[in-house]
């Protein structure tokens, strides 16, 4: 909270995501970290469930923006029993990028997507797990 947005905090810019990803996670008895440059970091204080997103809005260059902030939170991936995911607004331009993500690494990675709908509720999209098994 507090962070300045260039489009604004209106359905679908990034400000408005930020403000439902951060509203959904404080209401759901979570504690918040928005002062690293990760858009949203939080754990539980119960069972220690712990969450780490980046957050997109639309944009003029969604297939581009979509790939820089997958490649934001693949770099700064440390922790490997936190949640991961990307915060989207809830549009079929961004479910189009998410369904090019391929089911086997959003499982292996444990990717989580985060669409936020213009009344500001958030559906989380779970990856299934991909097996560890070797290839063959």
């Amino acid at each position: 909270m507090g962070r300045q947005y260039k489009r604004g905090n209106e359905f679908p810019h990034e400000g408005f995501v930020q403000d439902a990803i951060e509203s959904y996670f404080e209401q759901a008895g979570y504690t918040l970290d928005t002062s690293t440059h990760v858009d949203l970091l939080c754990a539980h204080p119960v069972g220690g469930e712990a969450w780490h997103i980046e957050a997109k809005g639309k944009t003029m260059a969604i297939g581009l923006d979509f790939r820089t902030c997958l490649g934001q939170l693949l770099q700064r991936m440390t922790q490997q029993h936190v949640r991961h995911g990307i915060a989207l607004p809830d549009l079929p331009q961004y479910r189009a990028q998410t369904d090019q993500v391929s089911p086997w690494i959003v499982g292996r990675l444990g990717l989580h997507w985060l669409f936020v709908a213009e009344n500001g509720t958030v559906d989380i999209i779970y990856p299934v797990l991909a097996e560890t098994s070797p290839a063959g």
